[in-house]
């Protein structure tokens, strides 16, 4: 037998050590029971006794010194969380989550770190696979503390938030959590008169809580003029910040102007955001393109590009690979991106165009009134530009809705009431109606001039003597530009759709076509 001090055996410093942190932090001393507790984990190479064949005495006590081990990293691992070190706890959590699975402490603990993190959907995830295991291996649901904290997580607790004791001394974190790179915050306002689109905003957000074929996740919304993509992108971007903690970036790229972004100017702004100094922006779109992809590699970035002109406008800005996402908004020219979810924006329903002409009067309508904002939801196409417009009018003037809507019945006067400060519905289409062909548009005002706004292919062209493949294509650009809607279609026609206001609109430019009429050319020519 041989008798060695117990100061020369490590399972005593261990037990002396993991004590003195316990003391620690009963103290109210957090930093120095996350120090001692280290020193303590610092002491183990391996697992206890690796190397010796002992029978049942000496087995018992390997476990023992095992279970005093987990106990000492679970207490030091919620120490680093009560300091503010989540982020640097979650790689560790994975790994001890992987090699103990039946241990639900680490699960608990690893929830937290990810929910504080920023990583909320994958916290949730968490629970779900423990629970899994737990019942397909156990037959039991996890414990009460578990599911407390799986609550806490869906319900964004702010108990979870990491305590701020008055006078609490706190080790410093990893330099990277001490000076952290900027995070931009470039989104606008929210609106605060949003009406939920749940099927749309749904979309939205499946989208991009997960990469799809190691790329990372994109989503474009696209629909016709006014139809709200931009307060949709905005407003699901607002609610997704907490999923990309390192930051959402913004840009304008004026793709229905006629004068889109350029794309190595777009990714200047997003540099110098990223805290790069100007001298250091490389000057060419390529080396910009580089610049950027490293930057938001390593990070959770939502990227919200507005008003999108084409797919190569976009792909210089998008990030290389995952974690990262991106939300695009556009009229048209969208659908070549590879790998996206795309969103088609209808029109509100008449219930919700009710509800956001409540919001932006900022009442509640009286039974009498509700009738008159059904009239104008429908007056207004139930387009969303269109009715913040009309309301935007009310609150103004004050008028009752009823007199509003009687000054909307006049087909001559309606996009003139539906114009208020910025809130513009003619400008709106005249910006999209410009983006089109003079082939396009001379299409568009014929359309106006049918009987009334539902027509079909063949019905078009055999009123204009034209063949079916030229009115074909015609009409397929006219979608695609959302200035059209297809109704129906069946194997011997198709049923298209012309929403009222873009009717008027295109009349509109019929009649300021003939004004200009000299005489010296027939009527064909002039549409």
């Amino acid at each position: 037998m041989l008798a060695v001090p117990q100061e020369c055996v490590d399972s005593y410093h261990f037990d002396r050590l993991t004590s003195e942190g316990n003391a620690a932090l009963a103290d109210g001393d957090p930093g120095r029971a996350a120090d001692l507790l280290s020193q303590a984990l610092a002491l183990w190479r391996g697992p206890a006794l690796a190397d010796v064949t002992g029978g049942s005495l000496l087995s018992a006590y390997g476990t023992a010194l095992e279970e005093g081990r987990l106990r000492a990293l679970e207490l030091r691992i919620d120490v680093d969380l009560r300091l503010g070190r989540h982020r640097k706890a979650v790689s560790e959590l994975k790994t001890l989550v992987n090699d103990h699975p039946l241990q639900e402490v680490f699960h608990i603990q690893l929830m937290l770190a990810l929910h504080r993190s920023g990583r909320r959907p994958e916290a949730l995830d968490v629970y779900q696979r423990l629970r899994t295991l737990l019942v397909e291996e156990l037959g039991v649901e996890p414990s009460s503390r578990a599911q407390a904290m799986h609550q806490a997580v869906l319900s964004s607790a702010s108990s979870l938030e990491v305590p701020a004791s008055e006078g609490q001394v706190t080790i410093a974190p990893d330099r990277a959590e001490e000076e952290p790179a900027p995070s931009p915050a470039q989104l606008p306002p929210d609106v605060l008169d949003f009406t939920t689109r749940v099927d749309s905003l749904q979309a939205i957000l499946d989208g991009l809580a997960s990469p799809r074929n190691e790329l990372a996740p994109v989503v474009s919304l696209s629909g016709m003029t006014g139809v709200g993509k931009t307060v949709l992108a905005v407003h699901a971007a607002h609610l997704l910040r907490q999923t990309f903690p390192d930051g959402q970036l913004f840009a304008r790229l004026r793709g229905s102007t006629g004068d889109p972004a350029d794309p190595a100017d777009v990714l200047a702004g997003f540099l110098s955001a990223a805290g790069m100094t100007d001298d250091r922006i490389p000057a060419g779109l390529e080396e910009r393109v580089a610049a950027f992809r490293t930057w938001v590699a390593p990070r959770k970035v939502l990227i919200v590009l507005d008003d999108a002109a084409t797919a190569a406008q976009i792909q210089p800005l998008l990030p290389g690979c995952p974690p990262s996402g991106t939300i695009i908004t556009g009229r048209a020219g969208l659908n070549g991106l590879v790998g996206a979810v795309h969103v088609r924006l209808d029109l509100l329903t008449p219930a919700d165009c009710v509800e956001l002409l409540q919001n932006i009067i900022g009442r509640t309508l009286a039974d009498g009134e509700r009738q008159a904002a059904e009239v104008i939801a429908q007056l207004c196409g139930r387009l969303p530009l269109a009715i913040r417009a009309a309301g935007a009018r009310l609150s103004s003037t004050g008028w009752p809705l009823k007199k509003l809507a009687e000054r909307l019945i006049g087909a001559s006067r309606r996009l003139d009431e539906l114009a208020f400060a910025d809130l513009n519905v003619r400008d709106r289409l005249l910006e999209s109606y410009r983006q089109l062909g003079e082939e396009e548009r001379r299409f568009l005002r014929l359309l106006s001039l049918l009987p009334g706004p539902v027509f079909t292919a063949n019905g078009v062209a055999k009123l204009l003597e034209w063949d079916s493949d030229t009115v074909d294509k015609l009409l397929l650009q006219l979608v695609e530009n959302h200035f059209l809607r297809v109704l129906m279609h069946n194997a011997d026609d198709i049923v298209y759709t012309l929403h009222e206001l873009v009717r008027f609109f295109a009349y509109e430019q019929v009649e300021q076509e003939l004004g200009h009429y000299d005489g010296s050319s027939d009527d064909s020519d002039l549409l």
